[in-house]
């Protein structure tokens, strides 16, 4: 554990543009709390950071506040022996005495979820860990230079679960020509980033309100529904998810408003309402909700309502 500690703040200390922070409270030590610059459009953003508990008994983070969105939550991302990968809410961290527990990249790490502003690099943000023996602990994320392709937790190579995310190499390229047309343009985005011969995608129902879409997709056996939300560029795929996606909180999360929130699932309740059951199920199957984002990069990151 101590040499993983030394590696952790060697990476800091010779790649942050300023210096590492840390923090001690009692027997617990945060050591650079830090949020990777995520993109300009991005509604979500994932914290790391590294927990020494020096004491004799073991501790468990158990939340975090902040003010940097409207919801704060602790996470774990894992890839299974078949390369599928996942991300969770989890309840807690365990932080055993005499060891260090590391929240970084592709395991363990905080999700800021509908982000209420551009973070920019070098800035200092107030949050608040909490902690079950130790209680509330004052920090302070430092915005770090954007994660560069394969350092954030890499959404890009993992398997939706079913959809084949990584056919089509580079997706900030596939990109299709908008039609002014939303549903159609919506298809065209899915099956730009996601159809292939071997495993064709198919997307319906498709709800749109506004900015922001719905659609379930199915793709080999599997399926879920996708966010999508509209730029300046277009239609883009912000979260993959299964039922998860119709919880209002989730919506929120994602920066819409109570009352648009509750459009949008009206709109997806009546859409699928004439769907079998098996098909139900099947966009319901989706284990966890992933972040991908305008670049496809991972920089947007997710969470599970499970």
């Amino acid at each position: 554990m101590m040499t993983r500690l030394m590696a952790l703040m060697a990476a800091i200390l010779f790649a942050a543009p300023v210096p590492a922070h840390e923090v001690t409270v009692g027997d617990l030590q945060i050591i650079h709390p830090h949020i990777p610059q995520p993109a300009a459009s991005a509604k979500a953003a994932g914290g790391f950071m590294a927990i020494v508990n020096n004491g004799a008994e073991p501790d468990r983070l158990v939340g975090v506040e902040s003010d940097l969105a409207r919801k704060s939550e602790v996470h774990e991302s894992k890839v299974d022996a078949n390369g599928v990968g996942t991300m969770n809410h989890v309840d807690f961290i365990e932080i055993p005495a005499g060891e260090t527990v590391s929240l970084e990249h592709g395991g363990y790490h905080v999700m800021f979820m509908g982000l209420n502003g551009s973070l920019t690099e070098g800035e200092l943000h107030k949050a608040t860990l909490i902690f079950e023996r130790a209680g509330r602990v004052e920090i302070e994320f430092q915005i770090d230079p954007p994660a560069g392709t394969g350092e954030a937790m890499d959404h890009s190579g993992m398997d939706h679960s079913g959809m084949n995310h990584d056919a089509g190499g580079d997706h900030a390229a596939m990109t299709p020509a908008m039609t002014g047309d939303a549903p159609v343009d919506i298809e065209a985005v899915l099956k730009a980033r996601f159809d292939t011969p071997e495993h064709p995608l198919t997307v319906a129902p498709i709800t749109v309100q506004g900015e922001v879409a719905i659609a379930g997709w199915a793709q080999g056996g599997k399926g879920g529904r996708a966010f999508l939300r509209r730029d300046g560029e277009g239609w883009f795929v912000e979260l993959c998810a299964g039922k998860g996606l119709l919880m209002p909180e989730t919506l929120t999360g994602l920066g819409l408003s109570e009352t648009d929130a509750g459009a949008l699932l009206a709109g997806v309740t009546a859409a699928e309402a004439g769907l079998g059951a098996e098909t139900i199920a099947l966009f319901d199957g989706f284990d966890g909700e992933l972040f991908i984002g305008r670049d496809g990069q991972g920089h947007d990151h997710g969470t599970a309502t499970n």
